[in-house]
């Protein structure tokens, strides 16, 4: 009898499991049949750290993404995975899998990791060598049809191995300044291809790549490793602290400069800071020079005819800032992604911005601003006071219907920057909120970029643009130092928690001073933004 009952209670306890199970991939009063699809049956990594991402179409309201190997990396958000692999050390290719388990829908998709440097397709009709030399695989794609190589000529740098379907390319480094190449020719079936095999030199100058947006780590590595940089430093992100910049330190063939870093959002999956430097006095000299800008215009730059020291490449969607510091012999070049605006907007009619009666004035006090909110019937809606019970902040909804919200920022004589005496409780600088964005900002992924249409309604206004920290997009006027940083986001206690541009506003003479590094640990000091004390 006491066989029977817990016979009894296992069938019991194992239909409750395949209810439970079913419960997370379809509604409870619903009978669709589950179902979970991976958009790659199949993923393959090249030997050197490589990202690749999945995309998970399900009615399963859960599921799990798993791997039994640990030099295989996952990142769920949203209905993607963002797979990472670590480089493979091991001589020898590597495979393993990864399971999207649903319940009772299940997809596995096959890893596998080349032990060579590359594995590459030859459709674009080239295959670029790394500059350091090394082993690459190229996939022919052939499927199982047979195909014949002819090489053009015999050299003393690259010997070619051909397999059943791929070829591998043994290579010397290229210590010259010249690029090496030679032509193959594949056949396949009866159809021939004539392939380049390019290997670059040692470049005195640098670039940097367009990483994409979003940002491809593939496109970053590929393009690094192939002339001859190599990883020698990785900064993991941290979103459990907030964190979610991951940073790429390369050094690189040149024997000036000698690192390359790019820096990665992984929330927005976007470029925030791209540079390459040279520490030595050398280097300095060298972007003065006439082999610089040749160097530039074979690479697709145009100086700029207004700031000498900015460069545009339309081709590959890139500008480059030359930031010199001679007193210490240092040179950074700044690489920003170009985007391009998606239709024309329209703009204000003219440039209002605010009470700039109230700012930065020694007789002009806390009450001053509460005297014109009050003129103008708005509502005071938060005041932020500081531990000494000094007035840090105070925000207002305005009966305008496009710019909703003011928030001011007081000079206090606490804190780690106190304010001289008679500058104590006037206004530092304010923020103005507009209910209507594209006014002057549009929005492209999370990003937020100043229209055309603004832009050129401030700079006929005297203002030119100074810079861009990831954020804010600053411009300032040298007759007055008056300085604007403008941003879009949606902010809960602001226009009902829906999108809105802010202009904050203050003077800062000294923005203009300094190297563009400086200018940019200014503009990251200087920009009050309100939060609420907890």
């Amino acid at each position: 009898m006491r066989i029977t009952n817990i016979y009894q209670l296992f069938r019991l306890s194992l239909l409750s499991m395949l209810v439970a199970l079913m419960a997370g991939c379809a509604e409870k009063d619903s009978f669709e049949q589950p179902y979970l699809n991976a958009s790659e049956k199949e993923i393959n990594f090249s030997g050197q750290v490589d990202e690749q991402t999945i995309t998970v179409n399900t009615n399963c309201k859960e599921w799990i993404a798993t791997t039994p190997k640990a030099w295989i990396h996952l990142t769920v958000n949203g209905n993607q995975i963002a797979v990472k692999a670590d480089p493979n050390t091991t001589g020898a290719e590597r495979s393993s899998y990864i399971l999207v388990d649903g319940g009772l829908a299940v997809e596995k998709i096959a890893v596998t990791q080349s032990s060579s440097d590359f594995t590459l397709s030859i459709a674009n009709g080239e295959i670029m060598l790394p500059q350091a030399g090394g082993t690459t695989s190229v996939d022919v794609g052939n499927g199982d049809n047979t195909y014949e190589l002819r090489q053009h000529e015999t050299t003393d740098w690259l010997q070619i191995v051909k397999k059943k379907h791929a070829l591998k390319f043994y290579s010397k480094p290229n210590y010259t300044t010249t690029e090496r190449k030679t032509t193959l020719t594949l056949t396949v079936g009866e159809k021939p291809f004539s392939v380049v095999v390019r290997q670059p030199g040692v470049a005195l100058f640098i670039l940097a790549c367009n990483p994409g947006n979003p940002f491809s780590i593939h496109k970053m590595m590929d393009y690094e490793i192939r002339r001859g940089s190599i990883l020698s430093e990785y900064g993991s992100p941290d979103p459990d602290n907030g964190i979610y910049e991951e940073s790429y330190f390369f050094k690189t063939p040149s024997p000036l400069f000698k690192d390359v870093v790019y820096v990665h959002d992984t929330e927005h999956s976007t470029a925030t800071r791209i540079y390459t430097r040279s520490l030595v006095k050398e280097g300095v000299d060298a972007v003065k020079s006439q082999a610089f800008q040749d160097f530039l215009t074979a690479n697709g730059y145009t100086r700029d005819a207004k700031d000498t020291n900015h460069y545009v490449n339309i081709k590959d969607q890139m500008t480059m800032d030359v930031d010199i510091m001679e007193s210490n012999n240092s040179v950074v070049l700044f690489f920003d992604q170009i985007h391009t605006q998606d239709r024309p907007y329209d703009t204000f009619t003219h440039l209002d911005l605010g009470p700039l009666a109230l700012l930065n004035q020694k007789d002009k006090k806390i009450s001053d601003v509460e005297s014109f909110e009050a003129g103008q019937k708005s509502e005071e809606v938060k005041r932020q006071v500081s531990r000494n019970r000094e007035i840090e902040a105070l925000v207002y909804k305005t009966t305008d219907p496009v710019q909703v919200a003011r928030t001011y920022f007081f000079y206090m004589r606490g804190g780690d920057n106190p304010a001289a005496a008679d500058m104590v409780g006037s206004v530092e600088q304010y923020i103005l909120s507009f209910s209507q964005p594209n006014l002057g900002i549009w929005q492209y992924g999370n990003e937020w970029f100043i229209t055309r249409e603004f832009d050129k309604l401030l700079t006929s206004n005297g203002f030119e643009f100074v810079s861009y920290n990831g954020r804010h997009h600053v411009y300032a006027r040298r007759s007055d130092y008056l300085t604007l940083a403008i941003s879009g986001g949606k902010y809960s206690d602001v226009n009902d928690g829906k999108p809105v541009m802010q202009i904050s506003v203050l003077y800062k003479p000294s923005l203009f001073a300094g190297s563009r590094q400086q200018r940019m640990a200014k503009i990251e000091r200087m920009i009050k933004e309100y939060k609420t004390r907890k």
